[in-house]
């Protein structure tokens, strides 16, 4: 079987970048700017963040929508799995209009089988790329999974704050792929609690299990690949509160100097963070054949993930 990787990065931001004296927030100002943030992206149309995602990708992977065998839409918020009929009915039968099946006619993905991914937060789209290797791994005549993820928070709720980060709109996809993969898969490991799924009623839980339990799913990925902190060469952080990460790393026992510093904080956008700060490595040449990426992410439900890639020849 052929090494099984990503094979293609896209990502989309939106064209307004509103600083945090313009936003609906919690927590004072000069708090948030104490965490790293500056402001968020605004977006006007979410679906439109995916689209473009998508088609950078599939350039990025340098195949064509043809090639794509199955697509797997990712999604933390209900509104993201659904599109609004142009004949709504005000019945039941418009909540049937599905954005996987409107991005796949929008994409041309004429050959793609459909399926979304949801109820994992800004972990979904770890578990989009989780399934599309299992997918590769079942399937054998199967080549090409495109993964895509978009979010935008609703107009109808303009606060861009959630226990203390700072909310920002993106769209991001990724081609896993059998062949010619810039970013080979080692291993993937995800603890999830559902003690947790009243997030409302369990903010303060939340945040008191997020180090421990971060500490505990890459520690568990590392003993299943029979490898050790040291041997992580890089980290791709998230959006989230960057004052966060070197906690997670000291607690992990990864050297702080291994973890990668944006050029600046975007704020977190749910699903694409990784991804931004992955391409963005990627241009930067922090990148070299052989270096473990580890990428981490947790989601609210709840989920916590890791996974590892390794840097190839074509990054």
């Amino acid at each position: 079987m052929k090494q099984i990787g990503l094979r293609g990065l896209g990502t989309a931001l939106p064209e307004r970048f509103a600083p945090l004296a313009e936003l609906t927030l919690v927590s004072p100002v000069d708090r948030l700017e104490g965490f790293g943030f500056h402001g968020a992206w605004v977006a006007k149309d979410p679906e439109e963040l995916a689209t473009r995602a998508a088609r950078n990708a599939l350039a990025d992977a340098n195949i064509t929508p043809g090639d794509i065998d199955v697509l797997l839409m990712a999604g933390a918020l209900s509104q993201t799995h659904q599109r609004a009929s142009k004949q709504p009915t005000g019945g039941v039968l418009d909540g049937f209009c599905y954005s996987a099946s409107w991005l796949q006619e929008e994409l041309g993905l004429d050959r793609a089988a459909v399926c979304g991914v949801a109820q994992q937060g800004c972990a979904g789209m770890f578990s989009a790329l989780r399934t599309a290797r299992a997918l590769l791994i079942a399937e054998p005549e199967l080549n090409h999974v495109l993964c895509i993820g978009a979010d935008a928070l609703p107009p109808d709720d303009p606060c861009r704050e959630i226990l203390y980060n700072v909310i920002s709109d993106a769209g991001c996809a990724v081609v896993v792929s059998r062949e010619r993969t810039p970013y080979r898969w080692l291993g993937f490991h995800q603890i999830s609690k559902g003690y947790y799924w009243d997030v409302p009623a369990k903010q303060s839980e939340i945040i008191a299990a997020y180090f421990p339990t971060g500490r505990c799913v890459i520690a568990g990925l590392l003993r299943r690949l029979d490898l050790q902190a040291s041997d992580v060469d890089l980290v791709i952080p998230t959006g989230v509160n960057a004052t966060s990460w070197p906690i997670l790393l000291r607690l992990c026992g990864i050297p702080e100097e291994r973890l990668y510093r944006p050029e600046r904080n975007f704020g977190h956008t749910i699903a694409a963070d990784s991804f931004i700060l992955l391409e963005e490595a990627r241009a930067s040449g922090c990148l070299s054949p052989g270096m473990r990426v580890l990428l981490f992410a947790y989601g609210f439900g709840s989920s916590w993930c890791a996974l590892l890639l390794e840097a190839g020849e074509e990054t």
